[in-house]
């Protein structure tokens, strides 16, 4: 029986799910080797990214749980289970997810890990030394991907204000290529949410915030560029109505576009939910309003977010009042309410990952094989895996 090549076996092990692969490193010494090489895990990562499978859930704080989104054809069988994280048993905050990997933190913010939730593989943090020369009332972080530099970054924003009432705001970011944090010159505008970390999408990190220089109230986008490590300010007028005092506007990243979900609110109650989406990056104009929702389906309910598309783009996941889910149907325009099994008691708040074998430890993905592409888009798979087999596989098996 002919032994296929090399590259054959590696386009075919790169379409299977991180818990078939992880298995299969025991079949054979080569196949070992092969899964654990950096040209195949990227190669693996890139499949994943643009077949759009692998998809997780993950539910944090207090504790992590997570579950598999596209093994069953019933949106309402997602069944979680508890993860083993390298802060157990600590509670933890999610500052993001990229590539697979997570970034957490003990509840002090001090202690940080990047953590694989399906290899189990993490990687601690240098800790930040940080002496405030002011009382910091919000502190936000963000983490992402820089296919430039081929560097994985984490951003801190602190804000508030000294003793004489002086608003001060400071920023610094963390270079796994340096491996250690560095200041930069912050933003002038107002965070608004305490606990609403950046939102990766088009590798930069956002955030909902104000400024007196931009009007005298409402919400607007600040973004952070990871490759030239700069903030800029993000047009979103369209979103919004001129009462934006009663909305509560949340962003998130849906099918790669960044979305703002904005609550529209009465006494602490809503009255409906309208989702936007910003059809092309950076381009104000292309902000439009994929639905609103109606107090008829929302039940009282004071606060809805987006997490993922279900895998036909005909529905969407919704975390309701951090404490309940549900599928908005794009068709019918109902909302489904469901309750996960397993689902722990208590408030939670919710994001996604998707399954990679990256790894961003002793054993980090450093080396071979050029950078992982961000994000790209299904109408590029066979130019994408054209350009990533072009440069070889120089494996011996």
């Amino acid at each position: 029986m002919a032994v296929l090549p090399t590259e054959i076996i590696s386009i075919i092990l790169s379409k299977l799910p991180v818990k078939t692969l992880l298995h299969f490193k025991c079949v054979c010494k080569s196949w070992n080797s092969l899964i654990k090489t950096p040209n195949f895990i990227k190669l693996h990562l890139n499949q994943t990214l643009i077949s759009d499978t692998n998809r997780h859930l993950l539910l944090y704080y207090p504790f992590l749980y997570s579950a598999e989104l596209d093994i069953h054809h019933n949106h309402n069988r997602i069944t979680l289970s508890k993860l083993h994280h390298p802060l157990s048993p600590l509670q933890v905050h999610l500052f993001g997810s990229c590539n697979g990997v997570v970034c957490i933190a003990d509840p002090s913010k001090t202690d940080i890990f990047f953590f694989n939730p399906l290899t189990k593989s993490h990687y601690k943090l240098p800790v930040k030394n940080v002496n405030p020369s002011f009382n910091i009332g919000y502190e936000l972080f963000g983490f992402g991907y820089d296919s430039k530099n081929d560097d994985y970054k984490v951003l801190r924003l602190a804000q508030g204000f000294t003793i004489n009432k002086v608003f001060c705001s400071e920023a610094s970011v963390y270079s796994l290529n340096r491996n250690s944090w560095k200041s930069i010159e912050s933003m002038s505008w107002y965070l608004i949410y305490a606990d609403c970390h950046g939102v990766l999408v088009n590798e930069a990190l956002h955030y909902v915030v104000n400024s007196e220089e931009l009007g005298p109230s409402g919400k607007y986008i600040a973004s952070f560029d990871l490759q030239n490590e700069s903030f800029s300010f993000m047009e979103c007028s369209r979103v919004l109505d001129k009462n934006g005092d009663n909305l509560m506007m949340l962003l998130a990243e849906l099918g790669t576009c960044l979305c703002a979900m904005v609550n529209h609110l009465t006494n602490f109650v809503m009255e409906r939910a309208d989702l936007w989406v910003m059809k092309e990056y950076g381009n104000k104009e292309s902000w439009f309003k994929l639905y609103s929702i109606g107090q008829e389906c929302l039940r009282s309910s004071m606060q809805i977010k987006p997490i993922v598309y279900s895998k036909d783009r005909k529905r969407i996941l919704l975390e309701i009042d951090v404490s309940k889910f549900g599928w908005y149907n794009l068709e019918s325009k109902n909302v489904e309410i469901f309750t996960p099994h397993g689902l722990p008691d208590g408030a939670l708040e919710t994001g996604s990952f998707v399954g990679s074998l990256v790894s961003l430890g002793n054993d980090m993905l450093k080396s071979g094989g050029g950078s992982i592409p961000s994000v790209p888009r299904k109408n590029t798979n066979k130019k994408n895996l054209d350009n990533f087999l072009s440069k070889g596989f120089k494996l011996k098996l």
